[in-house]
């Protein structure tokens, strides 16, 4: 059988993390192939191939197009991980809101539908933050994240990629810098590995893109029990997914769960393409 890795246009080859989850799925006896998402017509009969979603890093761009593609996706029951409603709620960073609601905790964060400088002065000022981190409600690879503090003035270009989608405001956590940020990676639902990212000197984002590094990590009990709180509320049908946590003075808090196209870092821990790969098949099946 043929599994489509969903890529993007500017990026249409396997990733070269993902090569090890390719590798894995071909000793399993599956051939991958890659296609942009923007290349894969939901609507044709002569292909079915099951497509995995795995680096579709423009959709933020685009998430009318995506949406509107994930949906027809649904419709035409080609086989789709993760499932086109699970991605489809996982899009807008508003998903949050619902697990702060069921009892995951998370930055204190408010919603901005217009963010402009005088209304994060307001905020800054009505929660008493010193510091805060703007983050757009539809991102990726932190696009758009500004850091805010009580003098900033961002400008309207600072500003642009969070008044197109509306922006979420947090608190900003010290620990990232100083303990930074861990990634718990599932495959399906059971716990496969973990990684500490670490912020370049002088920034917060614990991107690679921004200087970030990366490191195994055994998690602690702790983070393992937040973690598996997470994933309590993630439905059973998705292959993987990775819970972003960063242990603060509060105790563990939710930045990111990310459910459509996330980093899983099968280089820095073997053995980890291969459970991800066995969580595919299992769903395929």
């Amino acid at each position: 059988m043929t599994v489509v890795f969903a890529t993007c246009a500017d990026q249409p080859f396997i990733a070269a993390d993902d090569q090890l989850l390719a590798d894995a799925l071909g000793a399993l006896g599956y051939r991958v192939e890659p296609e942009p998402w923007t290349d894969i017509d939901p609507e044709t009969q002569l292909v079915s191939d099951p497509v995995v979603l795995r680096s579709t890093w423009d959709y933020h761009r685009v998430p009318t197009m995506f949406t509107a593609w994930l949906e027809a996706m649904a419709d035409s029951r080609r086989p789709l991980l993760n499932p086109a409603d699970v991605a489809r709620g996982n899009i807008d960073k508003i998903y949050l809101q619902g697990l702060s609601a069921a009892g995951i905790a998370i930055p204190r964060s408010r919603w901005v539908e217009q963010p402009d400088a005088s209304a994060l002065a307001a905020i800054m000022r009505d929660e008493g933050w010193a510091q805060a981190v703007l983050k757009p409600r539809i991102s990726a690879t932190a696009h758009g994240t500004l850091f805010i503090a009580n003098d900033a003035r961002p400008s309207d270009d600072d500003l642009a990629p969070a008044r197109t989608s509306g922006a979420l405001v947090q608190e900003f956590i010290p620990e990232i810098r100083d303990r930074g940020e861990v990634s718990l990676i599932y495959a399906g639902r059971v716990f496969s590995h973990a990684v500490l990212k670490r912020a370049a000197d002088g920034d917060f984002r614990v991107q690679k893109d921004f200087g970030g590094a990366v490191e195994p990590l055994m998690p602690s009990a702790g983070l393992l029990e937040f973690g598996e709180a997470v994933m309590a509320q993630v439905p059973a049908s998705c292959a993987y997914a990775r819970v972003d946590i960063v242990e603060s003075a509060r105790g563990p808090l939710l930045m990111e769960l990310e459910l459509i196209e996330p980093e899983l870092y099968f280089s820095i821990v073997p053995g980890s393409a291969e459970r991800v790969a066995q969580a595919i098949v299992a769903r395929l099946a």
